[in-house]
């Protein structure tokens, strides 16, 4: 069996005039078929031997599968550019499109190129050293305490669902803590989240699609108003510390400072909420190493890691290329949209022994689940805080957990996670 346009002759070929010359081969890799989202390893699997930069015609964009060249890619910024955004679509075309706020995402650090990145990573990541994150793990404590509280409370009366009930609130009123705004405002915000997510992942989700531009404005119309009312402040909050002068003298621009709190706001949730839920769906899938955890709950971190690497909560994010890239015989033309595959990158068996196998006791740092290079997420640490926080609360205070009801998953090109996800479990009750 073929991928069409894989390299078949030795030599190197473009995928799109491989495309043309192939019409009859099946195309065995559509991301937007609803069986290869709830499950992408197969197909990923399939590229990587067959077909490791493979282009989508249909959507017309690209994709690299093995984990050398997603490596590779995330550290030649030369050569794969973020600045027409990370999502599917490009930040160009949403402008064109009319679509609100498309100048402040294209803002955020994680759409821009160095030099520009460098001067706002600098300015950015000050605030997210782990001495800067230690400092929230009482409230993030606190936080998950309530939530647990309410979990149990929900597992009695039969309706506990992970992903609604700790998964999904749990960042979400970190990050709105962070940026000091009111927790009554928690659920616009998950929402806002959500459908950005949708509106530059491609998502195919029909409850998502409709006000996702709409949605769009509504957050960069908030943070508007948020940035105004903050400058001068002496508020310690990120939204006034972007606000303010970093240590030599440099400011943000009004939409770098707008795109940093969005990129926050919705990466500072959404990695999280599906990490959390993935890594309780795994051990759920493995109750033998769940059992090791409950036991030795020292090991979590590392088990963490592992369900990072295994189940990625971001599956892969967008460049454009600059230059022609060849990739095992197939060149990839200049100005082409390529999805770097983390979700497969790190199944890849070149990497990783048994890499399908879902190990605890692996702790692969070199995951690409947070990227890598100069865009390595800045957020990671307090993704990890929040992960080992609430997995150590599950485990010490529930037993047996299994589904109790029909899982709802995201339908998203770039994310990787759960929206609902019902369990059931026997609770240990607290002396």
């Amino acid at each position: 069996m073929v991928i069409r346009g894989a390299r078949t002759d030795g030599s190197a070929t473009t995928m799109k005039e491989a495309n043309v010359s192939n019409e009859s081969d099946a195309v065995l890799y559509d991301p937007f078929q609803l069986d290869v989202r709830a499950d992408p390893y197969p197909s990923y699997q399939l590229l990587r031997d067959q077909a490791p930069a493979y282009y989508v015609a249909d959507h017309d964009f690209w994709c690299i599968s093995r984990y050398s060249d997603v490596v590779k890619a995330l550290r030649a910024t030369d050569v794969y550019s973020s600045a027409e955004g990370i999502g599917i679509e490009r930040i160009p075309d949403l402008a064109i499109a009319g679509v609100p706020g498309a100048a402040a995402v294209g803002s955020a650090m994680i759409s821009t190129d160095p030099p520009t990145h460098t001067r706002l990573r600098r300015l950015v990541q000050r605030e997210f050293t782990r001495g800067r994150i230690a400092q929230w793990e009482s409230r993030v404590q606190e936080i998950c305490d309530q939530l647990i509280d309410r979990f149990i409370a929900l597992n009695d009366q039969g309706d506990a669902d992970i992903a609604r009930d700790v998964a999904t609130p749990l960042p979400v009123m970190v990050i709105l803590d962070m940026l000091d705004i009111p927790r009554e405002d928690r659920e616009k915000f998950k929402q806002w989240s959500d459908q950005v997510v949708h509106l530059i992942g491609g998502g195919i989700d029909p409850a998502l699609q409709l006000g996702a531009v709409d949605a769009a404005l509504e957050l960069a119309q908030y943070f508007e108003g948020l940035v105004k009312e903050r400058r001068g402040s002496t508020g310690q909050d990120l939204v006034s510390l972007f606000c303010g002068s970093g240590p030599r003298g440099e400011q943000l621009t009004h939409n770098e400072i707008i795109g940093q709190c969005v990129l926050f706001l919705v990466g500072g949730n959404e990695t999280t909420t599906n990490l959390i839920g993935n890594m309780v769906n795994a051990l759920m899938l493995h109750p033998e190493q769940r059992a090791v955890l409950e036991w030795s709950p020292e090991k979590i971190p590392a088990a963490i890691e592992e369900v990072l690497r295994w189940d990625a909560p971001v599956q892969g994010l967008f460049r454009t290329t600059i230059a022609d890239v060849e990739i095992d015989g197939t060149v990839v033309p200049t100005g082409s949209r390529v999805q770097l595959l983390y979700g497969s990158a790190n199944r890849d068996e070149r990497h990783y022994s048994d890499a399908h196998i879902f190990q605890i006791d692996r702790d692969p740092r070199d995951h690409l689940a947070f990227a890598g290079g100069p865009h390595y997420c800045v957020g990671a640490p307090l993704a990890r805080l929040e992960t080992r926080m609430a997995i150590e609360a599950l485990l010490s205070r529930t037993r047996n957990m299994q589904p109790s009801g029909k899982e709802t998953l995201n339908l998203n090109l770039l994310v990787r996670g759960h929206r609902n996800l019902p369990v059931a479990f026997d609770a240990v009750r607290l002396r």
